[in-house]
Formats: C-alpha cells, structure tokens, sequence
C-alpha cells in the first residue's frame, strides 16, 4: 500500500496536470492543524465575535457621512475656485491699467527678460499652481502691488505739484538781472548773482513757484521782507525785497499761490523780486526749471 498522499491540481489544459505527493505523515500533521484552525473559524464565527460592535459601526457611519460632507465642500471649493479665477483675471486687466496709467511699459514672456526688478516680481505670479491657496497668495499680491502702485502715483503726483516750476510773477513782469556773475549795482564789481532779478510795478502779485511749506518769515537788514519755501528733496526757493507778506511761517502753500507782493524792501535800487533756487545745498539758474505753461493755470487754480 502506497503510504504518500496525492494533490492533483488540473488546469484549463488537462495535458498541464500536476501532482504533489505527501507522504502521510506530512499529511496528517498539514490535517491537524488545519481542522483546528476550521473549527476555530467556524465558531468565531456563529458566537459574533467577528461580527463588528455597535459603536465602531456608528463611528464608521459618522465617517462616511462626513465624508460625503467633505465631498460637498470640496465642489463649494472647486466653484469659488472658478469664481477666484475670474476675479483674478480682472486684477490682472486692472494691473495692466496701473501700468500704462504709472507711463510704464507692460511686457509678457521673453520680453520682461530686460524689466526692472520691480516688474520681475509678476514672473513669478506666473509659474504659481492654481490650487486655492496658491490662488489666493496671487490675488493677495497683486491687490498689494495694485495698493502700492496707487501709492506711488499719489507721491509722485504730490512731488510733481512741489516741485517749483512756475514763475513767480506774473507774465508782464521783465527780468532785469540774470542768474551769474555780473557787475554789482553797489559796488561795480563782478560778483554772483545767485537768482533772477524780476522788475514790475509796487504790489504786483508773488506767487509760491511750486508747493510747500513755508520754513522762514522774516524782515532782513538786506533782503528786506522775504519768504523761503522748503519743496521736499532739498529744493527750497527764495523771495526777496517784498512790500508784504500774505504767508507765516510753517504754513502749507501751493503752486500759484499769492504770498506777497513786488516792493522795494531791505538794499535794493528799485522796486523787483529777488528770486533764488537752491538744490541740495547749491545755487542754480531759476530759469532752466520754469514751464510757464504751468503759470496760468495755477493762478487761475488759486484765484
């Protein structure tokens, strides 16, 4: 008698039939602990003890409901991400708008290689993913980039109104005394004239050439009545041997602004405006900085 048990395993193709011989002691130990461990199953089985707990199922209901929550959410997300998406390609057309308004060129790709690194900030904008937080840190910077452009507009909006570009008299006014060296009325010697000599009739208007405040008032043993005006930056500008002051001292005033009249105060031959222009510290000519289209206007803004 043949004491090996026999596995037969028969495939699709029965010419692939392939044996495997026990022998019966091997058999019967695979037997024995395999009936146990049935056995086992079995009666795990029909007692529930597999069978899951009350509360685990209410957890796991708990779960998939919130599940299903977060799935809604996440469609919410997906339609406010569409909607953020929009938003920000109406920022992008109000970027391009502070752009070409600032007088500065708008540039895409390849040619923003050669932009200033102001501009080089947008290569970045970009590159960025379109998840929602990526999203929302590119509209958050170009909401601050449209805030600092309006900023910067305003400033130099603010500086261009300071600067003193407007003559100080009026057109019938004739300068009688070039800014350079030149005979002294006094003395006959050639000395700097560091401003420009205005002559005109006693109480003709001065106006402030540009905006700022007022940083000194004062009557001068040799210039009279007179007036500087700080503009910012270092620029300050002077008028002297006026007949009246309409100003005080740290008072704001703007371009066109009346803030004296024409008079014959302090050392002076005649009645004239004694006009200075001062750039960080130095003496310059007045009359490379006029735009008298500028003149009329402001006048007539202060009028």
């Amino acid at each position: 008698m043949d004491n090996k048990f026999r596995i037969s395993f028969y495939p699709k193709d029965s010419s692939q039939v392939k044996v495997v011989s026990l022998s019966r002691r091997l058999g019967v130990l695979i037997a024995c602990i395999l009936i146990p461990l049935a056995l086992m199953g079995a009666w795990l089985i029909l007692s529930g003890t597999l069978h899951e707990p009350a509360e685990t199922s209410a957890v796991r209901k708990k779960l998939g409901q919130e599940n299903g929550a977060l799935g809604d959410r996440v469609g919410k997300l997906d339609e406010d991400l569409r909607g953020l998406r929009g938003d920000l390609s109406r920022l992008e057309e109000q970027k391009v708008n502070a752009l070409m308004i600032s007088g500065v060129e708008y540039m895409e790709g390849e040619k923003q290689q050669k932009s200033s690194s102001l501009f080089s900030f947008f290569h970045g904008l970009a590159s960025m993913k379109t998840d929602v937080g990526a999203s929302l840190n590119r509209a958050r910077a170009i909401s601050g980039y449209l805030d600092s452009t309006l900023d910067l507009l305003q400033r130099q909006t603010a500086l261009v109104e300071g600067l003193p570009t407007s003559p100080p008299v009026s057109p019938e006014a004739i300068p009688t005394r070039e800014f350079g060296y030149s005979p002294d009325p006094f003395t006959g010697r050639k000395a700097l004239h560091a401003g420009v000599d205005f002559s005109q009739q006693a109480g003709a208007p001065i106006f402030a050439a540009g905006g700022g405040t007022v940083s000194e008032v004062q009557k001068d043993l040799l210039w009279g009545n007179c007036i500087r005006i700080n503009h910012g930056r270092g620029v300050e500008t002077f008028y002297a041997h006026l007949q009246d002051l309409n100003v005080k001292q740290g008072q704001k005033v703007v371009r066109g602004q009346t803030i004296g009249t024409m008079g014959m105060t302090g050392v002076a031959t005649g009645v004239h405006l004694h006009y200075e222009l001062t750039v960080r510290n130095a003496k310059v000519d007045p009359m490379n900085y006029f735009l008298p289209e500028l003149h009329l206007a402001a006048v007539a803004h202060v009028r």
